[in-house]
């Protein structure tokens, strides 16, 4: 037996009746859990549903020990990481305050005048973007999209949205930068 190949040697028929286990046995508990800690339960059956997938597809029935941590492990990992995306890209795209709000009539003058500049650059920054990168930033952030659906529409893997969206913002946030705008300090 292989062990370097997590992909490898297990039959299909195995590992498909691995998932179907831990499905049986954990998935209400797991998608409760999930949407505790996510907030939404439509986001929490997408991770839920990339779990299962990661463990078909990396996980050999004869290697797991101990199915039900392995399982909350990889869940609470895919939660975190789109906790921690989400967090990003709404720092990245509104700022710690939020960007978008419409500036307030009491505001002075200086303050709407910067917070103008910033919203024509960001959405000239947004325009000059890879029509790749900016259908999924556009598709996700003013559409309110999610991912699954942009991947099936877009007809590509959801890494991919996810690496177009990385790059988009981080695209966004260096060219803010080059204009003296730091989208993490904006008031």
């Amino acid at each position: 037996m292989d062990t370097g190949d997590m992909g490898g040697s297990s039959p299909p028929g195995r590992r498909e009746e691995l998932v179907e286990e831990l499905c049986r046995a954990h998935e209400t508990q797991l998608l409760q859990y999930l949407t505790r800690m996510l907030g939404r339960t439509d986001i929490a059956r997408e991770v839920v549903q990339d779990t299962y997938e990661r463990i078909h597809i990396q996980y050999r029935p004869e290697e797991v020990m101990f199915p039900r941590a392995m399982l909350y492990k990889i869940a609470t990992n895919f939660a975190l990481m789109r906790l921690r995306r989400a967090r990003l890209e709404s720092t990245v795209i509104t700022g710690p305050q939020g960007m978008e709000k419409v500036p307030d009539e009491a505001a002075s003058p200086d303050k709407r005048v910067i917070a103008e500049e910033i919203n024509e650059r960001l959405v000239q920054t947004i325009k000059e973007l890879s029509p790749s990168l900016r259908t999924v930033l556009i598709m996700a952030h003013v559409q309110g999209i999610a991912r699954k659906d942009i991947a099936e529409q877009l007809g590509i893997s959801l890494k991919r949205v996810d690496k177009r969206m990385t790059k988009a913002l981080r695209t966004l946030r260096e060219r803010m930068e080059s204009f003296g705008i730091d989208l993490l300090h904006v008031d």
